[in-house]
């Protein structure tokens, strides 16, 4: 009984209610949502944001952020694809590699500014967003890697099933169960939830708030870099300007996703649900003919709505939010 009671509380449950009924929304008004290749198209949309919204919600819980997510996608993609089509005859995983890798650097470098120099992680991630970004641009100088020069395996990858779902979508599922299971039943885990909840405390607990900041950093660098490999497989054309809005986007899945963005609170399951949810809206606005203002304003209207929440809950509580928040490390 205590578990359905619990199960009937959770978080992610009422937020699958929640897509759930804006599924039957969308398909009372419009029934081509519910088409095979329109909720096929969905699912991959939703692969790519989700993925990266992982790391996103991780570092929003450790009480960090990210802005250059969308530029670490690109500029992994591009030189990714790029290393590809030089060596057409190398295995598939090295191009992987490849792109976690860069994702991996770029994310040190986020992690170097935040944990190493202590810069606030919105600004230092503001600045990597134009330097991450006007560096893929110049090193692209105006060029786009194409389907036409890659092996045609890359782009199968992303058309093939295995048991009925693209591999793009199994990645995705598979990431999401691994974080959550790392982060709710390891040390590490529960240690970015100390540090997002109270980083005093946690320091004073002997738990390293930069390290564990550095990690996050890391963690996320190296999934923008593994969905830049993803976004080439799935579109065939990379150029240094893809996923412009990609940093919005996943904040925006995490926040309505159930994440506090005043730290120490949510999860990645709930970060996956946000995405769809995202998703599913965007693709109801796009088929019901609607102006892409509308999606905006009802992704704002959550975000707003969901901090204050949280915002009441922090006062019920008996603290404050800029005692929940604390300085971010």
């Amino acid at each position: 009984m205590s578990a359905l009671v619990a199960l009937t509380r959770s978080r992610e449950l009422k937020l699958l209610l929640v897509l759930i009924i804006i599924c039957i929304g969308i398909a009372l008004r419009e029934p081509r949502f519910l088409g095979l290749q329109n909720l096929e198209q969905i699912a991959l949309s939703g692969t790519l944001l989700c993925i990266v919204a992982l790391g996103q919600a991780l570092l929003i819980i450790g009480r960090q952020i990210d802005l250059s997510v969308g530029a670490i996608v690109a500029g992994s993609a591009f030189v990714a694809t790029e290393w590809l089509s030089g060596n057409p005859d190398s295995p598939l995983v090295l191009v992987f590699l490849v792109g976690i890798g860069v994702g991996l650097l770029l994310g040190a470098g986020n992690a170097l500014l935040v944990a190493g120099l202590r810069i606030p992680a919105i600004v230092a991630t503001l600045g990597t967003l134009a330097i991450y970004r006007g560096g893929a641009i110049v090193y692209a100088g105006g060029r786009q890697i194409s389907a036409t020069i890659l092996p045609p395996d890359y782009g199968a990858f992303a058309q093939k099933t295995i048991a009925g779902l693209s591999p793009l979508i199994w990645i995705a599922i598979g990431l999401t169960l691994l974080l959550g299971i790392l982060a709710h039943y390891t040390r590490t885990g529960r240690n970015i939830y100390a540090v997002g909840s109270n980083s005093e405390g946690a320091e004073f607990a002997g738990i390293s708030v930069r390290w564990h900041s550095a990690y996050l950093f890391l963690l996320s660098g190296g999934l923008c870099g593994l969905t830049g490999v993803l976004w080439g497989a799935r579109f065939g054309t990379i150029d240094a300007v893809i996923a412009p809005d990609l940093q919005l986007q996943t904040i925006s899945a995490a926040v309505v996703g159930g994440v506090s963005i005043f730290g120490g609170s949510g999860s990645v399951y709930g970060a996956a649900i946000g995405a769809a949810i995202f998703v599913v809206l965007q693709n109801g606005v796009q088929l019901l003919g609607m102006d892409q203002f509308w999606l905006q304003a009802m992704i704002g209207a959550a975000i707003l709505v969901t901090v204050i929440l949280y915002s009441r809950i922090t006062l019920r509580d008996g603290r404050t939010p800029r005692q929940k928040r604390g300085d971010a490390r």
